[in-house]
């Protein structure tokens, strides 16, 4: 097979062009993941995958060899690039040795509750891509039946968002909505909506978290903005040294649906 090595080949300059482009992402349907891991998680959970490019000679060959014959298997696309073309891509991609492009799975708030989720994580303002990634990483590992990344979010499908989410894209919905609309939804279909403020209001363990519940967080400097606060049933603070203002957002959410997943008796499975 031979080996891509411009990054001025078409193939490469498409990939480029999603990487940078939100409307172009959300207008084809697909997003990117890149590294071992991320490869790994996509075929695990049965990922839709466009195409692969990959650079064969990557630091762990084994590993390399490994996957490329998973993907063969699927019949795959699969492009041999260089590791200078993979970062040319999407920054940080070429000592991973592969890049997948990926159909975005399809999912909406009504599925989500149809199917029985009985705790979504609902992120408004969350600008920072590693936040917003850790906290679809936290919500899958508790048990959350999807995220939704309202406005002011960072893209949920960008590159930085997937891999800070380690895998959570492909075994659970991210949803782009409004909060107002995802809130009635939510509250329509019975659920607790139960929103993070500092400060104020009453300890997670002395509210009822058991019943079915949407967490609500806002964003990393201002919080919840008041109208969104007006549309929460509760509103939940974590208690923490009086020598500190706040929790990092996507910590304050994992604390928080640890003690979601505490209340329920942990029924998410072992870890």
């Amino acid at each position: 097979m031979k080996i891509v090595t411009s990054a001025e080949n078409p193939a490469v300059l498409e990939v480029r062009r999603l990487e940078r482009d939100r409307k172009e992402r959300d207008r084809k349907g697909v997003y990117l993941a890149w590294g071992l891991h991320l490869a790994g998680e996509a075929l695990s959970a049965g990922a839709a995958i466009e195409r692969a490019f990959v650079d064969s000679s990557g630091r762990s060959k084994a590993e390399m060899e490994s996957l490329i014959a998973r993907l063969e298997t699927r019949g795959t696309s699969i492009v041999q690039v260089t590791a200078r073309v993979l970062d040319a891509m999407a920054e940080g991609a070429g000592d991973q040795g592969v890049l997948l492009v990926l159909r975005r799975p399809d999912g909406s708030l009504d599925t989500a509750i149809a199917s029985g989720a009985t705790l979504v994580l609902v992120a408004h303002g969350v600008q920072d891509p590693g936040n917003l990634g850790s906290m679809a990483r936290s919500a899958l590992a508790c048990g959350a039946g999807a995220l939704v990344a309202a406005e002011g979010c960072a893209d949920p499908f960008s590159s930085k968002v997937v891999r800070a989410a380690m895998g959570a894209h492909g075994r659970m919905p991210l949803i782009g909505e409004r909060s107002d609309r995802a809130l009635a939804t939510l509250r329509e279909a019975g659920f607790l909506v139960a929103a993070a403020e500092p400060g104020g209001g009453k300890r997670p363990d002395a509210v009822d978290l058991t019943r079915k519940v949407a967490l609500l967080l806002g964003s990393e400097g201002g919080g919840l903005p008041p109208a969104i606060l007006r549309g929460a049933t509760e509103r939940i603070r974590i208690p923490m040294s009086p020598s500190s203002s706040s929790f990092n957002v996507a910590a304050a959410a994992a604390i928080l649906l640890y003690e979601i997943q505490r209340q329920r008796g942990f029924p998410v499975g072992p870890s």
